[in-house]
């Protein structure tokens, strides 16, 4: 019976696992020695970052929450993902997500320096394994029924529209006055690397999301559980950056600057809502996602 379909039951007689790892799977362990690389390179090596104050700080404090965070998140979620959880399949998923988002900001707005391609293979090899695995995931979750899914919607909508409104606020306000946005003297950038992303990758699906997920669909549970995780790990990124950039001497930020704490809360709420909405082992084989790439 597929489970797109049909409501699974709350747990599944255990099945035998595959032995080795697959493809996916043992990329992602590559990722995480690569994550854990560029992380300590940035908290180790004081002369690594040749950015200004501001900027190194940030990546420093960064570096910080990618490995003290991310890491053990994907590491956990890639273990209970091949026990066949489809939950930690989908955080596996929202770790990539942010690996994506956060290593973009060291690719194209860092300063060259010594751990640049280390920057890029975080980078291509969480792009190569969302677009290998994501269908694979997908295609295991069921529609959710009833729950909070409205709720959870309505606030990703809510996040996303805030956030695309004050981006293209200021993008408008420069338009009209020649203002540039604060962000981008601070960070002693050419453009706001912050706006590109926001707008370009996170605002979107933060809106489809939460659409689907006020439709009751499968892709809005799914896509409301990687997106949540992202937006947790980045928070704690951001709040880390700015106990970084206090540190060392930036005014007017902390670890407590909102909406850092904010968001980070009430999306490990969100997550604690959805993920209940899934089965805690399919027999599809959740597992088996890392098998092959087929």
């Amino acid at each position: 019976m597929s489970l797109t379909t049909t409501r699974a039951p709350a747990r599944y007689p255990s099945r035998p696992r595959s032995r080795g790892l697959g493809a996916v799977d043992a990329l992602s362990l590559l990722l995480a020695g690569v994550m854990t690389t560029a992380s300590l390179a940035g908290l180790l090596m004081e002369a690594l970052y040749r950015d200004n104050t501001w900027s190194s700080a940030a990546f420093r404090g960064t570096d910080a929450a990618t490995l003290a965070v991310a890491v053990p998140t994907l590491l956990t979620a890639l273990v209970l993902g091949r026990r066949g959880s489809v939950g930690a399949r989908l955080v596996w998923l929202g770790v990539l997500a942010y690996d994506v988002y956060n290593y973009a900001f060291y690719v194209f707005g860092a300063a060259f320096n010594d751990a640049f391609l280390l920057y890029a293979a975080a980078l291509g090899l969480a792009v190569a394994l969302l677009v290998f695995a994501t269908p694979r995931v997908l295609r295991l979750v069921a529609p959710p029924g009833k729950g909070p899914l409205r709720t959870v919607g309505g606030y990703l909508i809510g996040v996303g529209v805030v956030f695309g409104s004050v981006w293209t606020t200021q993008s408008l306000t420069f338009v009209a006055t020649g203002q540039l946005p604060q962000v981008i003297p601070d960070s002693g950038l050419h453009t706001s690397i912050v706006f590109a992303l926001d707008l370009s990758l996170i605002v979107p699906w933060l809106v489809i999301a939460g659409g689907l997920l006020w439709r009751r669909t499968a892709a809005g549970l799914a896509l409301g559980i990687v997106m949540n995780t992202l937006a947790v790990l980045y928070m704690a990124a951001l709040a880390t950056s700015g106990a970084f950039q206090r540190a060392a001497g930036i005014p007017n930020v902390t670890w407590s600057t909102p909406p850092y704490l904010e968001i980070g809360i009430a999306s490990l709420v969100a997550l604690a809502l959805l993920l209940p909405r899934l089965p805690r082992v399919d027999p599809a084989g959740a597992g088996d996602v890392g098998r092959d790439v087929r």
